[in-house]
C-alpha cells in the first residue's frame, strides 16, 4: 500500500536499468553545445566587456547553484517529514545536486573577478571592512560552499548507495566501475539499508541546518553586498525559500519530462504530480508572502538606506523586469495551479513551472544588474550567451546523472517484482 492508499505498482527492475540507454542522446548533445557556447560567450564578454560578463555570470550561477542545493533540501525536508509524497520523484530532486561540483569550480573563477561586480572591493565600506574585504569572502565562500555541498553531496550518496549495490550485477561497462567504486566495502542489502536510513536520519536535519545557516551568507556575500549601504534581516530567508520553489519547479518539470519513458510513467501516476503541483503552488504563495512582508517594512519605514535598493529595482529603468518577475513567479502560477486538474495534468504543470523558473531567473537579474547599471537594462549577447550557457551547463550535468544512475529510487521506494516474489512465497498473495 502506498501513503495515499493506493497499491504501489511493481517495479520491473531490468526494464528500469535497459531505460537509461534510451534517453535522447540529441538533448544532451544540446546541453553540451550550450554550454561550450557559453564559455566561449563568457570569456569573449571579458575581453569586450568585463564588467557586464562577471556581472552575468554572478546572476546566472546564483540562480542555479541555489537549484542545485534547493534539491537537496527538498529531500532534507521529505526526509525529516517523513514525506511519501517526493518517495517516486526524490531521484529527480537528489539529481539537481550534479551541478554541485561544476558550480564550486565556477564560483572559484568568479573570485577572480569581484572588482568588476562589487564596489566594496576597490572602495571598502569603513563600517562592513571586517566583512566585505576580498579575503575573508574568499575564505567563506571556499570553506562555507564545501560544506553546503559537501554535506548535500554525502545525503544524496546514502540515498543512492543501497539501490547502486543492488543494480551493480546488472550494468556493464563504466557504469559497473562507477557503481563498484561507489559502493566499496558492500555488507548487504538489509545492512546497507539499515546503514543508509541511520545516515539519511542524521543527514537530513543537519543539512536542513546547514542550508539555512549557509544559504543566508550566501544571500549576504553575493547579493545583499551588490549593494553594500543596503540591508534588510528577512532577505536571507526570502533567497533560501526562492531556492527551495526553484528546485520544486525544477523536479516537476523533469518528472513531467521523464513520464514519457517507461517504468517512470507507471511509477509516477497523476496522483504524484498533483502532490509536486500542490508544493509548487504553496511555496508560490509563500515566496510572494516573504517578498511583501519585506515590501511592507521598508515602504513604512522610508528609511533612505533602505528604500534606495527597492526604488531602483521597482521604478525606473527596471520597472518591466519587475513586472516580469511579480507576473512570472506568483500571478500566473497562482491562477494556473489554482485547480486541480492542472496539476495533474503534465502539460500545465510544466508550462507553470517552466513560468515560475523564468520569473526566478528574472529575479536574479533584478537583484544584481540595477546597481553596476541603473539607468537601462543590462541584456545583451553577453548576457544571453552567459545564460544560456549556465542552463546548458546544469542540464549537461543532471542528464550525466540519470544516463549514469536509475531515476527512481528502487531499495526504500517500490516493490519489485522479485521483491513480491518473495513475499507471496513468504506470506501469500499480495493484497491491496
Amino acid at each position: 500500500m502506498s501513503a495515499h492508499g493506493h497499491p504501489l505498482p511493481t517495479l520491473k527492475v531490468d526494464d528500469l536499468v535497459a531505460s537509461m540507454d534510451d534517453r535522447s542522446r540529441g538533448v544532451y548533445a544540446l546541453a553540451v553545445g550550450l554550454c561550450l557556447l557559453g564559455v566561449v560567450g563568457f570569456i569573449a564578454g571579458v575581453l569586450s566587456d568585463p564588467q557586464r560578463a562577471w556581472t552575468a555570470l554572478v546572476w546566472n550561477w546564483s540562480l542555479w547553484s541555489g537549484i542545485a542545493v534547493g534539491g537537496a533540501a527538498v529531500v532534507a525536508a521529505a526526509s525529516i517529514s517523513y514525506g511519501h509524497w517526493l518517495r517516486p520523484m526524490r531521484r529527480i530532486a537528489e539529481g539537481l545536486t550534479a551541478f554541485l561540483p561544476v558550480s564550486y569550480l565556477i564560483m572559484l573563477v568568479m573570485l577572480f573577478g569581484l572588482e568588476h561586480v562589487y564596489e566594496w572591493v576597490e572602495h571598502p565600506i569603513a563600517v562592513k571592512e571586517k566583512w566585505l574585504n576580498p579575503t575573508f569572502f574568499s575564505v567563506r565562500q571556499i570553506v562555507g560552499l564545501a560544506i553546503l555541498y559537501g554535506t548535500a553531496l554525502a545525503l544524496v550518496y546514502w540515498s543512492m548507495r543501497p539501490d547502486l549495490g543492488r543494480l551493480r550485477d546488472r550494468v556493464h561497462g563504466w557504469r559497473r566501475t562507477l557503481y563498484d567504486r561507489l559502493t566499496g566495502g558492500w555488507e548487504g542489502e538489509d545492512v546497507e539499508l539499515e546503514r543508509a536510513a541511520s545516515a539519511r536520519a542524521k543527514l537530513a536535519p543537519a543539512y536542513a541546518v546547514i542550508y539555512a545557516v549557509f544559504v543566508t551568507v550566501w544571500a549576504w556575500d553575493w547579493l545583499m553586498s551588490i549593494d553594500p549601504h543596503w540591508f534588510s534581516t528577512l532577505f536571507p530567508a526570502w533567497i533560501f525559500m526562492t531556492y527551495f520553489l526553484g528546485a520544486l519547479g525544477v523536479t516537476a518539470i523533469m518528472t513531467c519530462r521523464l513520464r514519457a519513458y517507461p517504468p517512470f510513467a507507471n511509477a509516477v501516476p497523476l496522483r504524484y504530480l498533483h502532490d509536486i503541483g500542490k508544493m509548487v503552488f504553496a511555496f508560490t504563495v509563500f515566496w510572494t508572502y516573504l517578498f511583501f512582508a519585506q515590501y511592507l517594512v521598508i515602504w513604512y519605514g522610508r528609511l533612505p538606506e533602505e528604500t534606495g535598493f527597492v526604488k531602483l529595482r521597482l521604478w525606473g529603468a527596471y520597472e518591466p523586469i519587475a513586472i516580469g518577475v511579480l507576473a512570472c513567479v506568483f500571478l500566473i502560477p497562482f491562477l494556473g495551479l489554482l485547480g486541480i486538474h492542472s496539476k495533474r495534468n503534465p502539460v500545465t504543470l510544466t508550462l507553470f513551472s517552466t513560468i515560475s523558473l523564468f520569473g526566478l531567473w528574472l529575479f536574479h537579474l533584478l537583484l544584481v544588474a540595477p546597481t553596476p547599471y541603473p539607468d537601462f537594462i543590462a541584456f545583451g549577447w553577453i548576457e544571453a550567451l552567459v545564460a544560456i550557457g549556465m542552463a546548458g551547463t546544469f542540464a549537461m550535468c543532471f542528464l550525466t546523472f540519470v544516463r549514469a544512475f536509475p531515476p527512481l529510487a528502487i531499495a526504500a521506494g517500490l516493490p519489485t517484482e522479485e521483491d513480491e516474489m518473495k513475499l507471496r512465497r513468504e506470506t501469500g498473495p499480495l493484497h491491496d
